[in-house]
């Protein structure tokens, strides 16, 4: 959850200069804040929940959010959060008391791309709203200001799965699920039965999990579709595979995008494993 609301609050963090202009008499008169110029308050929520709908619908950045949304309470603190962030940094009364955006997100492998369309969604809500282009413009440069703390670059799942390890766990959990599922555990008797054997199994796993998310593991086995053969899996066998593995991913709170991605790579397995 910390990771998922982090990117949210990208924009968030800087503050906005108040802007002054010089009479005839050279008085200076402050003008109004960009908190008051954006519409106070209500304004800024109305800003900030079609921004939630645009990422929610981005293809290209909503896994960093879908745990979020996935919880109707947690996407509740989230918008409320995301409020405050924008008041406190546009000059209103709301407090934020988050992250510096460096720490809040690294190791998140935040890309330019990533950023970029981030930018694009919050400058499409304030289209929407026909935000003028003044503060449209103070706005977005607060974001610009953010990006070097923000952009890391692209990191491997393997690094975000948290390495040999963290496979390894996830794969011992994996296994004992399956072993208990009455719905595929009969395909893993043998194996079960065979402590050499399954141990064999373990380390083929982790080692093809390993070398699938970019790690420095070899797997040596056979291919999916002989490894398979004769095995008469089906699409429920399949889909009962893939529900365990989700709720071993689940139970060490891996996140969402790199939860997708590996289950991504699996999903392309099933021409050479269901059918054979």
């Amino acid at each position: 959850m910390k990771k998922t609301m982090q990117l949210w609050g990208a924009f968030l963090m800087a503050g906005m200069l108040v802007f002054t202009s010089c009479s005839k008499d050279d008085e200076v008169v402050p003008v109004k804040s960009l908190y008051d110029r954006l519409g106070g308050n209500a304004a800024i929520s109305a800003v900030i929940d079609q921004f939630i709908t645009n990422v929610a619908g981005d293809a290209r950045i909503n896994a960093f959010f879908a745990d979020a949304a996935g919880d109707p309470a947690r996407l509740t603190r989230l918008r409320n959060n995301l409020i405050n962030q924008v008041g406190m940094a546009t000059g209103g009364m709301e407090k934020y008391s988050g992250l510096d955006m460096k720490t809040a997100h690294k190791g998140m492998g935040i890309e330019e791309s990533h950023f970029n369309a981030l930018v694009e969604d919050l400058s499409l809500s304030l289209d929407k709203f026909k935000v003028p282009a003044t503060e449209k413009t103070e706005l977005l440069t607060a974001l610009a200001t953010m990006k070097g703390d923000i952009v890391e670059g692209p990191t491997s799942v393997y690094v975000r799965l948290g390495g040999n390890p963290a496979i390894t766990a996830v794969i011992d959990d994996f296994i004992g699920k399956v072993a208990a599922d009455t719905r595929i555990n009969a395909f893993f008797a043998a194996a079960a039965a065979d402590p050499a054997r399954l141990n064999r199994l373990k380390m083929n796993l982790v080692n093809q999990v390993g070398q699938a998310s970019g790690g420095p593991e070899k797997y040596t086995g056979l291919d999916m579709k002989t490894a398979h053969k004769g095995m008469n899996i089906t699409d429920a066998h399949f889909n009962a595979l893939v529900e365990d593995l989700t709720a071993s991913l689940v139970k060490f709170k891996v996140e969402s995008r790199t939860k997708i991605q590996l289950l991504t790579v699996l999903a392309s397995l099933k021409g050479d494993i269901v059918g054979q």
